[in-house]
């Protein structure tokens, strides 16, 4: 086992998320001189999320819309281990990494976010492309345009999940395929729902159903059963035919933290309190996707991952210098900037709804503005 040596106690993050990308900056504004921090990560770059898109139509570049996780820990003094969790032991507080050594932490803090919920759909490991983790779906996804570059058959993308991050996406992919290559494609979303955005107003609702027939994109009703390397089977025994599909339906949770021992909810997310501490482990923390904030159910929405950052590296502090902690409190509504594919965007937040570039416009300069915070 890989002992910590150091006297100072040992503050332990897994995984690049937005929480721990904003507890990494505000250590670099404040340091902390008697404790040691290690951040393990599988990746070295983390996506904004509120980005992707863009990235993905082209408006943006791989640096502009990525944290670069191993710089920002160098410039704030924080260890950046690359590997992926499988596995803890709360009881000895170890951290295990496949062809690491154990990592002994005192504190420890878990933002690992989640990943499309595709187990109980046959084939769905193998074929298709999830959405999350980003890094991978970026990886097959600019593979698969260099593949079909030259390509004079018409390509037929698949989007399976109508929520906010299927349609941002099959948007820009749609938008990157019109406008900056020369392949021709056809374009289908899948609805399991009874309609698509259910978690936004009718308005909005009405707005994305309108703009994606507008672009002769199909909007099919429906839950997947399986998948093969070519062909996508829905539960009523139809099928579809496909040449690259996209999983983004809803999250899913990591196996390893109830498999830890680690108090989850019913699907596999760490339950925390007020304060983003674990229920039962009180020198663990969770934010983001992966945690399950139990005074009130919160959906799995990158703004609340943003929002926890600054409570969560109050907090760790607390612990560490054995001060108050101070609750989380989320707010009751929060807005929604989601893109069309081509540089225009939907503002919405309960029954408000607003459209044009300028949304666009505004969305960008906020993107970028969070995004300078990482680049000291």
């Amino acid at each position: 086992m890989k002992a910590h040596l150091s006297n100072k106690k040992h503050l332990c993050l897994i995984g690049g998320g937005h929480s721990h990308a904003i507890v990494i900056k505000q250590l670099l504004e404040k340091p902390l001189s008697d404790v040691d921090i290690t951040l393990i990560s599988p990746d070295t770059h983390t996506a904004y999320s509120g980005m992707l898109p863009g990235l993905i139509a082209g408006h943006y570049s791989f640096e502009e819309c990525h944290i670069d996780l191993h710089r920002l820990c160098q410039w704030a003094g924080v260890r950046f281990v690359r590997g992926a969790v499988d596995r803890i032991n709360p009881d000895l507080q170890v951290i295990h990494c496949p062809k690491l050594l154990p990592i002994k932490y005192d504190l420890l803090s878990v933002n690992i976010g989640s990943h499309p919920a595709i187990l109980n759909i046959r084939g769905a490991e193998i074929y298709g492309h999830a959405i999350k983790p980003v890094s991978n779906f970026l990886l097959h996804w600019f593979s698969w345009l260099q593949s079909h570059a030259e390509s004079k058959q018409n390509q037929h993308i698949v989007v399976v999940g109508s929520g906010a991050a299927g349609i941002e996406v099959l948007l820009a992919m749609h938008y990157r395929l019109q406008n900056t290559t020369a392949i021709t494609a056809t374009y289908t979303l899948i609805n399991a729902n009874s309609t698509i955005l259910t978690t936004h107003n009718r308005t909005v609702q009405n707005f994305f159903l309108s703009h994606l027939r507008s672009l002769n994109i199909t909007v099919r009703n429906g839950h997947i059963s399986s998948i093969d390397q070519d062909m996508l089977y829905f539960q009523d025994g139809s099928s579809l035919e496909y040449d690259f599909a996209v999983w983004a339906i809803h999250a899913g949770a990591y196996s390893w933290p109830a498999e830890s021992s680690l108090t989850c909810d019913a699907r596999g997310f760490i339950m925390v309190d007020q304060y983003l501490r674990s229920i039962t482990h009180h020198n663990i923390f969770a934010t983001g996707d992966c945690a399950a904030f139990s005074p009130q159910a919160l959906p799995k929405a990158g703004v609340f991952a943003v929002r926890q950052g600054p409570a969560l590296s109050n907090n760790l502090i607390a612990t560490l210098t054995k001060k108050e902690l101070r609750p989380f409190k989320p707010q009751q509504r929060f807005l929604s900037l989601l893109t069309t594919g081509r540089k225009h965007a939907v503002a919405s937040r309960g029954f408000f709804f607003l459209q044009g570039k300028w949304v666009w416009h505004w969305k960008n300069y906020i993107d970028r503005k969070f995004m300078q915070h990482f680049h000291p």
